[in-house]
């Protein structure tokens, strides 16, 4: 017997999709400590702090890149939701600086659901795939209780341009490749939400990744915003540096619609846990609904960098958002008003 998919979607499945489905910082912490033996002398990025993606070194001028990323569904198209998956998975990558080249799939589906929706499931990450250049070589498929789609993907970066979440300078400014509120949006089940919601998460960060590899040596840090919020994942970059991150967000740096939810008191399920699991100071904290977006997990979010200022205009010019600067200090998060 199979769900009848057209009265049932994959979102009616799980209690939470996406992104927001993710570990808390505190448990990943806990298992990347008992994970980590030693780094071994050919790898330039492994457990030793939090980064997005592993790197191992193969020459001079090139190291691979391996991570993996999977979720349940995160909208109520298998399609779609395939296409979300593989862009999410690749954002890793594009995130140390590389460039996606191979990818195997990681599936798991009730044995409910029909196999036509499993097979629209894949040929969506295989259109993102290959609209990026990589190519499936293959994966694995499980029969589970909850649906999960993903990736394991591999890509190429030259040793010495590799970015990392930590590095950040004092003077840099933070700027975002793509508005926030996916989270929100998701959060409300309306199928008017989600159309918005899933037109951000199908938005490649391959551009963006394009856009600082320009920069060369004036990209200082970078790393994507997913589940944790754009504080979660500020709070990695900042690691046991001397500086502190400034956060202003201006309008444009909100989907209207989401900022909409805000407002009304609306939250994700992962608001509260994003708050309490930060181990730093931050400044300026309140319940405001203005700041709900800070914690606000996202699907396929943009990339944060931390960069040289004299490239603000070239990068606002190509979609960026100034969102923050990093001034000197003992590590904490100011939250300022919003412009």
């Amino acid at each position: 017997m199979t769900l009848d998919v057209t009265g049932l979607s994959l979102r009616d499945l799980t209690s939470c999709g996406g992104c927001a489905a993710k570990a808390d910082a505190s448990l990943l912490k806990l298992l990347r400590a008992a994970a980590h033996d030693q780094q071994g002398i050919e790898t330039l990025v492994g457990l030793a702090a939090p980064d997005d993606a592993a790197v191992t070194a193969i020459n001079d001028t090139t190291s691979l890149i391996t991570t993996v990323d999977f979720f349940p569904p995160v909208v109520s198209d298998a399609f779609e939701y395939g296409y979300v998956s593989a862009l999410n998975a690749l954002s890793d990558i594009y995130a140390m600086g590389g460039l996606a080249r191979t990818a195997l799939l990681v599936c798991g589906f009730p044995k409910e659901i029909a196999d036509s929706e499993i097979s629209a499931c894949v040929s969506g990450a295989a259109l993102a795939c290959k609209e990026a250049g990589v190519e499936i070589l293959g994966g694995h498929t499980v029969r589970i209780a909850e649906p999960i789609f993903g990736l394991a993907a591999t890509g190429y970066v030259n040793p010495n341009h590799i970015w990392r979440k930590t590095g950040m300078a004092d003077g840099d400014l933070l700027m975002l490749s793509k508005p926030l509120g996916v989270g929100v949006l998701l959060s409300t089940r309306e199928q008017s939400d989600e159309s918005v919601a899933l037109d951000q998460m199908k938005i490649s960060n391959l551009s963006a990744r394009n856009s600082l590899a320009d920069l060369g040596s004036a990209v200082h840090a970078v790393t994507d915003i997913t589940g944790f919020g754009l504080v979660g994942h500020l709070s990695e970059m900042l690691g046991t540096s001397f500086l502190n991150a400034q956060i202003q967000i201006p309008s444009q740096a909100v989907l209207p619609k989401a900022q909409a939810l805000f407002d009304s008191g609306k939250r994700t399920s992962a608001d509260l846990r994003n708050r309490s699991s930060l181990d730093r100071e931050v400044l300026g904290l309140t319940d405001n609904n203005s700041q709900a977006v800070l914690f606000d997990p996202q699907t396929n979010g943009g990339l944060l960098a931390s960069i040289d200022p004299a490239f603000e205009i070239q990068l606002i010019e190509q979609g960026f958002i100034t969102v923050g600067k990093v001034v000197t200090g003992s590590g904490k998060i100011e939250i300022l008003s919003h412009q």
